[in-house]
């Protein structure tokens, strides 16, 4: 999953850069009500990122130490390449028609990311295999 963060993150700090560098600077530390619905959107995105960076995290952190981290990764998969989808589209639409632009590659990673979202496994299937683990129910079980 280190590939999609990676994609993520790239989303994010070229979305930070160009808001900068139109004068734009995301506030943080005061009250959300004072918050603009741009900022607001901007830390959604990078909130959706840091979680599925954890999750990762600990599912690595996990399988280094020999434990069984099945449901770890099916989570850490679910929420990663939802995650990057949802921040690439959100960067894309921040930007507007620079977003949409093959000048940049943030176009590029929307892509890049729905298509690693896919050939991890689709959203419902890792959503049922955390079902499954979190309940304890067999494949015949629950379908």
């Amino acid at each position: 999953m280190a590939y999609p963060l990676g994609i993520g993150r790239a989303a994010v700090d070229f979305v930070r850069e160009a808001l900068e560098k139109d004068g734009i600077k995301i506030r943080y530390g005061i009250s959300p009500k004072k918050l603009t619905t741009l900022e607001r959107d901007f830390m959604d995105m990078e909130a959706n990122l840091q979680a599925a960076r954890l999750l990762t995290w600990r599912a690595s952190w996990m399988m280094d130490q020999g434990m069984l981290n099945n449901l770890e990764a099916s989570m850490s998969k679910a929420k990663a390449g939802l995650a990057v989808t949802l921040v690439t589209q959100k960067a894309v639409e921040l930007l507007r028609p620079l977003g949409y632009s093959r000048k940049c590659l943030l176009e590029k990673w929307m892509r890049d990311a729905k298509i690693n979202d896919i050939f991890e496994g689709t959203q419902q299937i890792n959503l049922m295999i955390i079902a499954r683990r979190i309940l304890g129910y067999s494949s015949k079980e629950l379908n």
